[in-house]
């Protein structure tokens, strides 16, 4: 009672000035108390409608206080339909639970409110008592200790069951440990190679990467940062002494000290009281009166709302009391629980709430895991362009390459990309699926993709309400959309989240989890700030007069025959001018033939399993890649191993995957994609008896001089290792090639089989490769072989069938050895009646195979986007002009919704097929000029809108309008009118 004294700044509370007086009030601050407190969520299913608030409070004075308690007071008002004056609540001490609920369950507006509760996670510790506050079988833990000594498995225990049972362990699961590390989760790091740390430098890159084999577990230091991490720059204080290390004030390693919340003898729940406001003031229950006030939080009673009237209450929710020494500090943890509950549950005996008791159970989950949670991807970044009557939208791969789950080792559990679109800033037309209770609780995306992995459909875990997430249909990842379901002048909002595949190995799973939407609103319900992940757009009409872009092919060196096809995916992104080339990853499998003196030099079996791109402009700048490791959609497939293995002739895998057949997209880089056909690689469609489609390039082959009825027959599988392109030249001299072949085994049939050969054969034309050359830099001469079909032992041109081969020619001593190096194509003409038929001297037959580009090959071509304008085009767009809506009747789908009821209705109407540079007026049917609009758009826009607000800003009156629109460029000038009816 009366004048109290308080130590001023810096002085302890011994050093009181006696001439300072500090009328009643609140104490906090002469104790010498330091609080600090932060709050903070997970955006996962399960855990979104918690959030932590965790608060450390050191005693920064020179003296004890033996007696203290930690508690909230708070406000309720749940629903805030009659003023807050209708709540009731309950607790649970078993769960350390507090929670509050609307006496009718109406809320504002008629709306079914929800349930609010407080739940101790860690409350203030009672370190010195020798007694096991939190049942866990240890007595006296804390968590600003030293690691101390190493002592045995059991020791440090007070009751082994306890222990086992609390943290769910078996006995032998029990190890040597610091004392410190009183729960024994603290894992020390694995260094091979003994040289006190887990990482290396590379000074080439300038990073640090892990030693190989070696694992940090907990020894990572007291930044907490190891080498598995993203952010990692390198070894810190304690990283590599294989003990726990903490630091107040520093840092601390994982599961221990400050990291460690159950290294803490908690007190929990230890008062519940309801009181109305009438009632705090009687007993002056407020901390204006110290004595009163305490006693009330340190009552150790638990209230039960008995009364027959609703009024205004609070609710207290404490823990106490707890002695506070000098220099430590209390950290306590408070989740604060939101969920819908059935009025009718809360109300009946017992209070039951099982939504919020099971939030509990997810809060208690992060609790033990020292507030780690599963964390959503890396947030990508969102671009949307608009076009006409669609969307543009593209994003970066940050996600799914730099994604990192600490609850999960530091693995990336990416898994895919939903796409929302909304018409509401908040988003609420794209929430529309319930859980079980009709709860709306996730979106439906318009758009989704996901990993081809074994990972797929619903999650069989972490269901939230009944509502079990979708992981998507194994699709392939791709980073654009283009969003054709969309209105001219509408505004959508859209947001693409990034999400994971949760934890369905802990408890009974954790949800996946995915990016949050964040859209800030003022009072006016404009957009003050959105997420990265977030993007505003309004599809437009192209300009009256814009000229489009173009893409040019400049050069082409290949080898490989695929078609390429640059095409303008973004106006907006491309950079005009800019010239592009495109080269190509090759991958080897081997050689057909294992015996490597019988292989031809041409006959090695090569794929491709990727591409890059290099912005030549900017100095040769990779501006986009794709192999084995990243690649959109499905462009890549897995090879079939076994196939593989029949083909080569290999026991060991061949790994890796290829361009699958079909026509392929890139995704987008500086606006620009890359269309692909023809990319397949030249995998066999079955295992034992390969019998693929043939990989004849069809558009290339067939008679560049003469005609004939010629039958090419490709081989079954050999022809994979010579996928060229063959001209069949025919000559009128009947010696034009003459079998070489001095070594006439290894041949095989078109079937892979035996066949009745004929060697030493002339023939009156031959085949060459046009893209193999000789030494002398001629086109490479095949082999060709007679497979007497007849077995006349004679060759009848008309019956049989030539082989065409490589011819493999190395030099053995002084001689030759001509051997044959694989089957390609067979030739026949057995659809001829007679040989006057046959093909005539001079005739020449390509046969060009589809085959893949080569290490050297290399496409160039170039973008120009020049901002011009077509006169006559614009001119003539202009007659086109319209407003929409015509007439205009009291609202529109183009007008952005207002939820507050004091903000005025946003009308807007809207011109379209506009120049880009043009004057508007707006008149009266009487000729009074209303409006101007002044428009300076993008070269690409050909859309305003108009908010019908007189120049003035007054409202507009219902009636009919004329407009003007006169282009700035051309001069060209359009009349119209449009009518307004309110």
């Amino acid at each position: 009672e009366g004048p109290r004294y308080y130590p001023r700044p810096g002085k302890l509370i011994g050093d009181i000035d006696p001439n300072v007086t500090v009328q009643r009030g609140y104490p906090w601050g002469g104790l010498g108390l330091r609080v600090s407190t932060r709050g903070f969520q997970w955006n996962n299913p399960e855990a979104r409608d918690l959030i932590f608030w965790e608060f450390d409070i050191a005693n920064i004075s020179a003296y004890d206080l033996p007696v203290s308690g930690f508690g909230f007071v708070t406000d309720l008002s749940v629903g805030d339909e009659h003023g807050g004056d209708d709540d009731t609540g309950y607790f649970d001490t078993y769960l350390d639970m507090a929670y509050a609920w609307d006496w009718d369950g109406i809320a504002v507006g008629g709306r079914i409110p929800g349930s609010f509760a407080c739940a101790f996670l860690e409350s203030p510790g009672v370190a010195y008592d020798v007694i096991d506050n939190d049942e866990d079988g240890l007595i006296n833990e804390k968590r600003d200790n030293s690691a101390g000594a190493i002592i045995g498995p059991t020791e440090g225990i007070d009751n082994l069951d306890r222990f086992l049972r609390f943290y769910n362990i078996k006995e032998e699961e029990l190890r040597p440990h610091y004392e410190g590390d009183e729960d024994q989760d603290w894992q020390d790091g694995l260094d091979l190679n003994g040289d006190g740390d887990y990482a290396y430098f590379d000074a080439t890159q300038q990073l640090w990467f892990p030693d190989p084999g070696e694992t940090p577990g907990d020894d990572v230091g007291l930044d907490g940062v190891g080498p598995m991490d993203i952010n990692y720059t390198g070894p810190d204080i304690g990283e590599g002494n294989h003990q726990p290390d903490f630091q107040e004030g520093i840092g601390c390693e994982p599961n221990f000290a400050v990291t460690d919340v159950s290294e803490s003898d908690m007190l929990g729940l230890t008062t519940f009281r309801l009181s109305s406001y009438t009632e705090r003031g009687a007993n002056f229950w407020y901390p204006s009166a110290d004595k009163e006030f305490f006693e009330y939080l340190d009552s150790r009673q638990f209230d039960e709302y008995t009364g027959d009237t609703p009024q205004p209450i609070d609710f207290l929710f404490s823990s106490s009391t707890f002695p506070f020494f000098a220099g430590r500090t209390e950290r306590i943890s408070v989740a604060m629980l939101h969920a819908y509950e059935n009025l009718a549950t809360l109300t009946a005996p017992g209070h039951k709430a099982p939504n919020l008791f099971e939030l509990k159970k997810i809060a208690q989950i992060i609790y033990e895991a020292d507030y780690r949670f599963a964390q959503p991807p890396k947030m990508p970044t969102l671009t949307a362009t608009p076009g006409d009557g669609k969307v543009i939208l593209t994003w970066d791969n940050v996600a799914d390459q730099l994604t990192r789950e600490p609850f999960l080792g530091n693995i990336n559990d990416f898994q895919g990309y939903k796409l929302y679109r909304a018409t509401d800033k908040l988003f609420s037309d794209a929430e529309i699926v319930t859980n079980s209770q009709g709860v709306k609780m996730f979106k439906k995306p318009i758009f989704q993709c996901d990993l081809i992995d074994s990972i797929s459909g619903h999650a069989n875990y972490g269901a939230v309400g009944g509502a079990e997430f979708f992981l998507g249909d194994n699709t392939g990842i791709q980073h654009h959309f283009v969003d054709d379901q969309v209105q001219n002048g509408r505004t959508y909002y859209y947001a693409i989240v990034a999400y994971d595949y949760g934890a369905p190995e802990i408890g009974n799973g954790i949800s996946p989890a995915e990016n949050n939407i964040v859209i800030e609103l003022d009072e006016a319900e404009e957009i003050v700030r959105m997420g990265d992940n977030v993007a505003e757009v309004t599809p437009t009409q192209k300009a009256a007069g814009f000229v489009d872009p173009t893409v040019a092919m400049q050069s082409s060196s290949t080898t490989g025959n695929a078609t390429i096809a640059p095409v303008i995916f973004d106006i907006n992104k491309i950079k005009s001018g800019h010239v592009y080339t495109v080269k190509f990853k090759v991958d080897t499998l081997g050689h057909m033939k294992k015996n490597e003196k019988d292989r031809h030099p041409m006959d090695v079996v090569l794929i491709n399993n990727g591409l890059s791109v290099y912005d030549v402009t900017e100095g040769n700048r990779l501006v986009y890649k794709e192999d084995a490791n990243y690649f959109p959609m499905d462009n890549m497939i897995e090879r079939d191993d076994r196939a593989v293995n029949y083909l080569m002739g290999r026991t060991r895998p061949v790994q890796g995957q290829f361009y699958r057949a079909g026509e392929i997209i890139t995704d987008s880089f500086d606006g620009v994609q890359l269309k692909l056909s023809g990319m397949n690689g030249y995998m066999p469609t079955q295992v034992y008896m390969p019998m693929p489609e043939t990989g004849i390039n069809r558009a290339n082959s067939g008679w560049l001089v003469g005609s004939s009825e010629i039958t090419l027959t490709i081989s079954s599988f050999e022809y994979y290792a010579f996928p060229y392109r063959y001209d069949i030249v025919f000559t009128d001299d009947d010696s034009a090639f003459v079998n070489r072949l001095n070594k006439k085994t290894g041949i095989t049939n078109l079937d892979g089989g035996e066949g009745n050969y004929l060697f030493d054969q002339a023939f009156s034309f031959y085949v060459i490769n046009r893209l193999s050359f000789d030494d002398e830099g001629n086109p490479e001469k095949m082999e060709l072989v007679v497979d007497d079909i007849n077995a006349n032992g004679r060759f009848d041109v008309l019956e049989d069938r030539v082989l065409v081969g490589a011819a493999v020619i190395r030099t053995v001593g002084s001689s030759s050895l001509i051997s044959w190096g694989g089957t390609i194509f067979g030739i026949d003409f057995q659809k001829l009646d007679q040989a006057d038929q046959l093909p005539k001297p001079g005739d020449i037959y390509r046969l060009d195979f589809s085959r893949p580009f080569f290490t050297g090959d290399s496409l160039t071509f170039s973008v120009d986007h020049t901002l011009a304008i077509d006169a006559s085009a614009l001119d003539a767009m202009m007659e086109k002009i319209k407003v929409v809506p015509n007439p205009y009747v009291m609202t529109n789908a183009m007008e952005p919704a207002v939820g507050n009821k004091y903000l005025n209705q946003r009308r807007r109407l809207m011109f379209t097929h506009i120049p880009a540079r043009c004057e508007i007026r707006i008149f009266t049917s009487s000729g009074v000029l209303v409006d101007k609009i002044e428009v300076d758009n993008e070269p690409s826009d050909g859309t305003i809108h108009w908010d019908l607000l007189s120049k003035e800003d007054l409202e507009i009156a219902a009636g009919m309008y004329v407009y003007h629109v006169k282009s700035l460029d051309t001069g060209k000038e359009k009349v119209g009118k449009f009518a307004v009816i309110k």
